[in-house]
């Protein structure tokens, strides 16, 4: 079975573009792109839907969203120092910051 990842990622970008109140599609598409290794794509998709939920209130499903798109966030940012050749384990100040955020909500 051969996966079209262009296609999915593709049709992801625009239905978000059309309605950017699809939260799960901009988790699957952040997903997508980690999963791809892009991680500055994941990570500009997580940026967009954290400044979209900042106007959501405080709800506790925008929370609960928040918290996971910042622990997705932690997650790009820990796989890409990881995949450099000379990695060793040092602080990522950046992955650091987002899970504090995650924390405190």
């Amino acid at each position: 079975m051969t996966h079209d990842y262009s296609r999915a990622i593709k049709y992801y970008e625009t239905q978000i573009l059309q309605d950017a109140r699809l939260l799960d599609l901009r988790t699957d598409l952040a997903e997508l792109y980690k999963k791809l290794k892009a991680f500055d794509e994941a990570r500009r998709v997580l940026n967009d839907a954290l400044k979209y939920l900042k106007g959501m209130g405080d709800g506790l499903e925008t929370k609960i969203r928040n918290v996971k798109y910042l622990m997705l966030y932690a997650e790009c940012q820990l796989e890409e120092d990881m995949m450099l050749p000379d990695w060793k384990f040092k602080e990522n100040t950046v992955a650091r910051q987002a899970l504090i955020e995650a924390r405190a909500l």
